[in-house]
């Protein structure tokens, strides 16, 4: 109520609709012939002169209220407005001549009235501004989701050509000199790019950001509409008889002293008006909210409309006949005001408890939305994340393994040798290559280095089969031996390297050992320690026995969630 919604348009319509509805069965206004057009002028009037009232207040007492609402304040906003309705109205009546002015009752009775449909009105905007913010921004971290999509894949795409054309268009020339036979240097050309721009682009492609995928939005997520919330209103509680029986009470208590000219008559009226109007209301409570749940949707909205102004047009006429038995003057204008004022208070609950009822349902329908876009992402990014590192481990593993083997060949002459590795690594460039099995990946591995270091392999039938059920897990196999490999031929000039996996309950064990000198560079960080940090459960490099050996434990893809 102390928000930045505490004065609207919506509200200039209330007070309006409130004011004239209470001065037309006021007693000390005429409402014959021209009267009523008079009257009516003089109610816009008296209500816009309220609210220029507290649109010059609100710079006072609501500067802040973004930061901190002030309810307090706002409710004495309410109330000098209210006053200067009353004023402002009964010195109008008076000098048109259709009215007494009554400025005690009129003040009284407008800052009763006029101040509760300001709060309950106001209650109700700040609650739909608030939910159209959240519900803005729950769309806004959607679009977020989206927007990192676009620009991921632009980025990841402008990289990987550059990458593939870069090397492609090296490795051509290599081609070219080894079939025309330029081996001149061609060898240390080799070293350079595969140490120079091989190398260095694999680890610049590492840390791209993985794309966000596209998720249409369904159509009618997170919005609201009115017809909703008058269902939301129809299967809550929509009658509430307590809090209908004291305002309506409080509305009632000044008109019903000023028409009988006693405090206490007018507060047993205003009692006996509660008590009839709260059982009208719990009694349509029992009766008519349970068969409202089993109308069409289309339908509950008028019911609840409908059923509500009976109840009230029946606890008015109880009310006054018990007025009229009582000896009351005037004793059915207080009732038909009331049941006027009443219906707005009633519905205006109703519509309070199912805007927050359809409001909250439109806030969980976008936090889900949201919710799957962010798993979405999360999938979709590990799966654009491997295929944007398969790239990057192809440069760093297969493509430098066959490029550094290509030299060693020249070196020694083998110009068939190295003319088939060249062209291997880029096969390995080509856009949608299939990864082979796990079997046949690692003896590709074996064979590029042959010759030049002997590669054992040993892989069981069963696992092997198990591992390629897993892209992911084989590719991570394949990568840790290419590149144990390539390290012990490169950096210790091993002439033999066994491998051995393992399974071990929902892991696998891999180990790869080397005869190779020990590895200066081995504990530094690098590449190949950032990918056993990223695949292995566990991992450890050490010398046993004379040798290098590295053992890495690796999730056996499709075990148990969580059990590894």
């Amino acid at each position: 109520m102390g928000g930045p919604s505490a004065l609207s348009w919506t509200a200039f319509w209330v007070c309006l609709v409130t004011s004239i509805a209470g001065n037309m069965t006021d007693r000390f206004t005429s409402q014959s012939g021209f009267n009523v057009v008079l009257n009516l002028a003089a109610n816009v009037a008296a209500v816009a002169a309220m609210f220029a009232v507290m649109l010059a207040l609100r710079p006072l007492l609501l500067r802040d209220v973004a930061v901190r609402p002030r309810p307090g304040r706002a409710l004495l906003m309410f109330v000098v407005g209210a006053i200067v309705r009353g004023v402002v109205l009964g010195l109008l009546l008076g000098l048109m001549g259709t009215g007494e002015p009554r400025l005690l009752f009129r003040v009284i009775a407008s800052v009763i009235t006029i101040t509760l449909a300001m709060s309950i009105t106001a209650t109700i905007m700040d609650l739909v501004r608030t939910s159209q913010a959240r519900r803005r921004q729950l769309r806004a971290q959607g679009d977020d989701l989206r927007r990192a999509e676009d620009d991921a894949i632009a980025k990841s795409a402008e990289i990987q050509e550059r990458a593939t054309a870069q090397v492609r268009s090296l490795l051509l020339d290599r081609l070219a000199a080894l079939k025309g036979g330029r081996v001149d240097d061609l060898a240390p050309g080799l070293r350079a790019d595969a140490d120079e721009v091989i190398r260095p682009m694999s680890h610049e492609m590492v840390p791209l950001p993985a794309p966000a995928p596209r998720a249409a939005e369904p159509a009618g997520v997170g919005r609201i509409r009115w017809a909703d919330v008058w269902n939301a209103a129809s299967l809550g509680q929509p009658f509430r008889p307590l809090w209908g029986a004291v305002l309506l009470m409080v509305m009632s208590l000044s008109m019903l002293t000023a028409y009988n000219a006693s405090l206490v008559r007018g507060l047993a009226y205003a009692v006996i008006g509660g008590l009839l109007i709260a059982g009208a209301l719990a009694l349509l409570g029992r009766l008519v909210t349970p068969r409202l749940r089993t109308m069409s949707p289309g339908a509950r909205g008028p019911a609840l409309v409908a059923s509500g102004f009976v109840g009230l047009v029946a606890a008015g006429a109880a009310w006054g006949l018990i007025m009229g038995a009582a000896g009351s003057d005037n004793a059915w204008r207080s009732p038909i005001s009331i049941m006027i004022g009443g219906l707005v208070v009633v519905l205006g609950l109703s519509i309070e408890q199912g805007y927050r009822r359809q409001a909250d349902t439109a806030d969980a329908e976008l936090v889900a939305s949201n919710a799957r876009l962010q798993y979405g992402a999360a999938v979709a990014g590990a799966v654009a994340w491997h295929e944007e590192r398969r790239m990057s481990r192809a440069l760093h593993g297969p493509v430098q393994t066959a490029v550094r083997a290509a030299a060693m060949r020249v070196e020694q002459g083998d110009l068939a040798g190295a003319e088939q590795l060249v062209v291997e690594a880029l096969g390995h460039l080509e856009p949608g290559r299939q990864g082979t099995g796990v079997r046949e990946a690692l003896a590709g591995v074996a064979k590029a280095w042959d010759g030049l270091c002997t590669v054992e392999v040993a892989l069981p039938d069963d696992l092997a089969a198990r591992i390629d059920d897993h892209p992911p897990l084989a590719s991570s196999v394949v990568d840790i031996c290419t590149d144990a490999c390539s390290n012990a031929v490169r950096h210790g000039g091993a002439a033999n390297v066994a491998v051995l996996a393992q399974p071990a309950g929902d892991t696998v064990e891999l180990v790869v050992s080397d005869d190779g000198a020990p590895d200066a560079a081995a504990g530094l960080p690098g590449l190949g320690s950032a990918m056993l940090d990223d695949v292995s459960i566990t991992w450890l490099r050490r010398r046993e026995d004379g040798r290098t050996v590295l053992r890495a434990t690796l999730p056996l893809s499709g075990a148990r969630p969580g059990a590894a």
